[in-house]
């Protein structure tokens, strides 16, 4: 993102760790404030004022965030349910790697999606 203020012209380009961002569930983060921070913006300067006002372009995604970067936006609900999607799994081919053996749990989309409502069940039950 380029941004010019007071005479000045800036260049921000960061990389955010989107599996590390969390906040309230169905709600993106703050990706300009991300930004800011990255850049070394005062949020409380005109500055920031400044970059509020652009867009964020957002390119180069990796792992489960490339799937929902296009055209430069970010689709953060989808992401968010593909996130939980692979935690959920990662927990119940934990569980049932031990006891299936080397058995492709990915190959057979049936069992899985079992797995997954069976460990989805119990975790509703504890809530």
């Amino acid at each position: 993102m380029t941004l010019s203020f007071r005479g000045e012209t800036y260049e921000l380009d960061s990389v955010i760790d989107l599996d590390g961002c969390s906040g309230e569930p169905g709600e993106a983060p703050d990706f300009h404030r991300l930004l800011a921070q990255a850049a070394g913006i005062d949020p409380y300067s005109y500055l920031y004022e400044v970059l509020e006002t652009h867009e964020i372009a957002f390119s180069d995604a990796t792992g489960v965030a490339a799937r929902h970067c296009r055209d430069g936006g970010f689709d953060w609900a989808r992401f968010e349910q593909d996130r939980r999607e692979e935690r959920d799994w990662e927990i119940v081919r934990a569980i049932a790697q031990p006891t299936l053996g080397a058995h492709d749990l990915d190959a057979a989309p049936e069992l899985k999606a079992a797995l997954l409502a069976a460990y989805r069940a119990g975790k509703a039950g504890r809530e």
